[in-house]
């Protein structure tokens, strides 16, 4: 297959790549980087320089893929918010999805499939009601950035594009995210539940992010919104808890949502909501979890 990827060197892309490139695919990255072509495992790697919020010669590419991937996206994470931060959280998302698909109704062969990044953040906060594919978006900024970057991913449905967009939830992975963030703290004996550890994580493993995100190649009749996260959600003081259990520290020194607020400013309320999300549509299609309980994913990564 021609698979073009965005976001494929970030935190998920990364793993994508390295399962993507054990068949013989032929992979594009659009990066922000300088173009080349390069062999890894049995497939053939190109790397294509891009604006991601600008038009320009990339779009052509769109003609030779089978399945276009989209991950792009700035961390919610990386800094503090105020207005100018949010508006490129939001850009960051927007725009280089809405070129994609102009590109794709640009293009004489379109892609036979789009598979655009969402995220459970469009829930907003609800904590304990229990969330599928159905249930109704939240009314925060985030809520909104998410909606907005899937109804720019559905526009590809127009030109005959079947489209998919799986809602990732916190994923787990040793080098990166929460845990990255947590190993220190924990391993110093100074570890615990982040705020007030009643909020529900909707947590994933990488490798069934991964194997998620694949789940349409190999499916040729699932499409739309599907909830990429365990189905089973924990709470933060649960998941705390299990952490603290399999590193053999304990889980006493709770992170107070002041420090957080401090931090991210606005950008906290992201770590304090909570979603009891549940992959209804994932289940119902027949996909199955490697990592479905959390003690299981969390001794698979930290041992």
């Amino acid at each position: 297959m021609n698979i073009l990827i965005t976001g494929g060197t970030g935190f998920i892309g990364t793993h994508l790549l390295r399962t993507l490139s054990a068949s013989q695919n032929t992979i594009v990255l659009l990066t922000r980087g300088a173009s080349a072509t390069s062999a890894m495992n049995k497939a053939t790697v190109k790397h294509l320089h891009w604006d991601p919020l600008s038009r320009g010669a990339w779009m052509n590419e769109i003609n030779n893929c089978d399945i276009v991937i989209n991950l792009i996206g700035k961390n919610v994470f990386e800094q503090r918010w105020n207005e100018k931060i949010k508006q490129e959280i939001l850009n960051s998302r927007i725009i280089p999805t809405r070129l994609l698909v102009e590109a794709i109704a640009q293009a004489e062969r379109k892609p036979r499939l789009l598979i655009s990044a969402s995220a459970v953040g469009y829930y907003g906060d609800r904590n304990n009601e229990i969330l599928t594919e159905e249930s109704s978006g939240g009314n925060d900024f985030l809520a909104g950035v998410v909606q907005q970057w899937e109804t720019a991913a559905y526009d590809a449905e127009q030109y005959g594009v079947r489209v998919a967009t799986p809602r990732i939830g916190l994923v787990l992975e040793k080098n990166g995210g929460m845990i990255g963030k947590m190993l220190l703290p924990f391993r110093l004996f100074a570890g615990g539940p982040i705020g007030s550890g009643k909020q529900f994580l909707p947590w994933v493993h990488m490798d069934d992010v991964v194997r998620g995100i694949m789940f349409p190649l190999e499916n040729h009749q699932f499409h739309g919104i599907y909830n990429l996260v365990s189905p089973n959600p924990v709470s933060m003081n649960e998941f705390a808890k299990t952490f603290g259990t399999i590193l053999y520290r304990p889980s006493w020194l709770p992170v107070p949502d002041i420090a957080l607020k401090i931090l991210y400013g606005e950008g906290a309320k992201v770590i304090l909501s909570g979603q009891k999300a549940v992959p209804a549509q994932l289940q119902s299609a027949g996909f199955e979890f490697s990592f479905s309980a959390l003690h299981t994913a969390l001794k698979n990564i930290l041992e």
